[in-house]
């Protein structure tokens, strides 16, 4: 089969505008799935209060950072207990997740 510099070009081409359709649909669909999501937050303190406290604040910030002020906590808070923290010794960590709207 012969191909005229003219056909690859369309070839080429062709292929070009089905990537760039694909990576603009990829774009849309990431800014819309963030318009309304889960976090998830981290936290660390010297007390289990505090680092649950700690990690609802980290994922309020992770939400307020794309538009979202509205959130709830999903599920019970996960706190971990640590007794040897290089720097802190005895340490509460505490992760939650949160749905924000």
């Amino acid at each position: 089969m012969v191909m005229t510099l003219r056909s690859r070009a369309r070839w080429i081409g062709g292929s070009l505008t089905v990537g760039a359709a694909s990576v603009t649909a990829l774009v849309l669909f990431a800014t819309t799935a963030s318009a309304s999501g889960l976090y998830c937050g981290g936290g660390r303190s010297l007390t289990a209060e505090g680092a649950i406290q700690s990690a609802i604040a980290d994922a309020e910030n992770s939400a307020s950072g794309d538009g979202l002020f509205t959130c709830e906590l999903v599920g019970e808070p996960q706190v971990f207990e640590s007794f040897n923290d290089p720097n802190f010794g005895h340490v509460f960590r505490a992760q939650v997740n949160m749905a924000c709207s």
